[in-house]
């Protein structure tokens, strides 16, 4: 069982490679999932996108994300460590809606229904992040479409690789919005995306699978 869903990651990560949206926009199309809105959006499953839920927030759960964000960021720095715990507060929220809230860190450690992978975990947060556009509250960052890593090409690790990206404006720099590397509910990483490419993945003594 697990072979299988490997091979199928890997290959639904492999087609992505070679695949320039140009826009998030167009990624999340391509995923054939509808637009989200601050009224509905969708949250991805099944490894690789394959379906989808249609999630509608309380405004109390939206006050969660809103109170993270309130006053108004100073810089870009500030404005991507809250949208780090944004991203976390979305999982909790909705993992509790969809079931997805037993999401363990990685794809392969634990397998089954609620597991997601890192394309539905890079779909999700860029469906997060344009949320969070929608609601004002990114004003240093634009939201660019997943970028992958490979093993193959300097990017480390044994699997293909897909996380959410953000561009900040004054700098010119991408960074890595990754959720995948943690369980379900933790702010997501956000580093640099050369890094990221390089390698990258938080220290800890079990080695991520």
């Amino acid at each position: 069982m697990r072979s299988l869903v490997f091979i199928s990651a890997a290959l639904i990560l492999t087609a992505c490679v070679t695949q320039d949206f140009k826009t998030y926009e167009r990624y999340l199309a391509s995923k054939k999932v509808p637009p989200p809105t601050v009224e509905q959006f969708p949250h991805c499953h099944g490894y690789g996108c394959p379906s989808h839920y249609l999630v509608e927030l309380h405004p109390k759960e939206w006050k969660q994300i809103d109170r993270l964000f309130k006053p108004a960021s100073k810089n870009a720095a500030q404005e991507r460590a809250r949208v780090a715990k944004a991203i976390g507060r979305f999982e909790t929220i909705v993992g509790g809606m969809t079931g997805t809230d037993v999401d363990y860190r990685g794809t392969f450690l634990k397998m089954g229904r609620g597991q997601l992978d890192c394309v539905d975990e890079s779909t999700n947060t860029t469906i997060y992040l344009d949320l969070l556009k929608q609601r004002g509250y990114l004003k240093f960052h634009e939201i660019r479409q997943p970028q992958i890593r490979t093993p193959f090409t300097g990017g480390g690790g044994r699997w293909v690789h897909q996380s959410a990206v953000i561009h900040e404006v004054k700098s010119g720099v991408d960074y890595a919005v990754d959720s995948w590397f943690e369980h379900n509910g933790h702010p997501s990483h956000i580093v640099p995306l050369s890094d990221w490419r390089s390698g990258w993945k938080p220290a800890r003594k079990e080695e991520d699978t």
